[in-house]
């Protein structure tokens, strides 16, 4: 008999210790509430390392690039619904390289439906953006207010610097130009989510 009153008893014990544990309880296995996903409003979407064909004849070196989709165009693959291409490389002439919009592009052979508006500063002064500032761009914010207007410019072989865009969505970025030759230009974009 003693040993069922002692075991009723140290039962009773587990079972009060139980119960104060799971009131107080800060048990890393205890279900917790989902936390909804946040997006950081003021990052940066960031392309490196493409190239844009300097030569006009390549099929393997892009023309055309979409920051929607992240996704380089060639001529082999080249849509003519031209609603998500915001910026189009048409400058094949060394001395007068630049980027346009797809409803620039006529004139250089390129034509596309639904074209959208990207305004382009191709040459823009170091007061609207320093290209020095481009390697510690981190948030696009500081984009925010920046005035793109297309200034009708172009660029030579020995440009290192950047050039400013903002989409038909409202997105701003910048293409910083890091190596030109006869054939290619290899560029880094960044541009607000």
């Amino acid at each position: 008999m003693k040993k069922l009153i002692l075991g009723a008893v140290i039962l009773t014990a587990m079972l009060t210790a139980c119960s104060k544990k799971d009131k107080n309880s800060n048990d890393d296995n205890a279900p917790k509430p989902e936390q909804p996903a946040v997006t950081p409003k003021d990052s940066l979407t960031i392309y490196k390392d493409l190239e844009f064909d300097v030569s006009g004849t390549s099929q393997t070196v892009g023309i055309a690039f979409s920051t929607k989709d992240g996704k380089m165009y060639y001529r082999g693959n080249l849509p003519k619904d031209g609603k998500n291409i915001d910026l189009v490389f048409a400058g094949v002439d060394p001395g007068n390289l630049f980027f346009s919009s797809t409803t620039a592009t006529a004139s250089h052979g390129l034509t596309f439906d639904n074209a959208t508006i990207t305004e382009i500063m191709n040459s823009p002064a170091v007061l609207a953006f320093d290209p020095a500032k481009f390697d510690t761009l981190s948030h696009g914010s500081a984009l925010n207010g920046l005035a793109v207007k297309e200034d009708n410019s172009f660029f030579t072989t020995t440009y290192r610097g950047v050039v400013l865009f903002k989409n038909a969505a409202g997105k701003i970025g910048v293409i910083k130009v890091s190596a030109i030759d006869g054939q290619r230009l290899k560029a880094t974009i960044k541009v607000q989510p």
